[in-house]
């Protein structure tokens, strides 16, 4: 396999991960080993980045009232914290956030993919370059919460 068709193979492989599918399945698909998938999968942190994009808003809130739940139990919070928890999770409950940004990436990302086994015009390539524009706009936009909460 040429440098070209290891980076098509590669990117290829990234997007059948970030899909859901197993390292074994991906590297069926792709047509490499698994131990190339999983060298690819450690050294590029996809299994970071695909929990990142699977998330879902209603996840982060129930791991978020769990929380509030056991430290309601023990009484380790103070008034001003409860509050603060609580408006936390109507924000994220009722607004469009970084959280909604990425699980509308996955959906969209998981549709190209499948889709581009019926329309040769959608290549690796092109996926790929739209999904490194997909996590520059998250990067730029969490940064910029960031800033924003300090």
């Amino acid at each position: 396999m040429n440098k070209k068709d290891n980076e098509r193979a590669k990117e290829l492989a990234r997007l059948y991960f970030a899909q859901g599918d197993t390292q074994a399945v991906v590297a069926e698909k792709v047509g490499v080993s698994r131990n190339t998938v999983n060298r690819w999968v450690s050294e590029n942190g996809w299994d970071v980045q695909r929990a990142a994009r699977t998330i879902t808003r209603k996840e982060v809130v129930n791991k978020m009232l769990q929380k509030i739940n056991g430290r309601l139990d023990t009484d380790q919070w103070t008034p001003d914290e409860l509050a603060k928890a609580a408006a936390a999770i109507q924000r994220l409950d009722k607004q469009t956030n970084l959280v909604t940004i990425i699980e509308v990436f996955a959906q969209y990302n998981n549709w190209l993919c499948s889709r581009m086994r019926l329309d040769p015009e959608l290549t690796p390539e092109l996926v790929g370059i739209m999904t490194k524009y997909q996590d520059i706009f998250i990067n730029e936009h969490s940064n910029a919460m960031v800033e924003f909460k300090q």
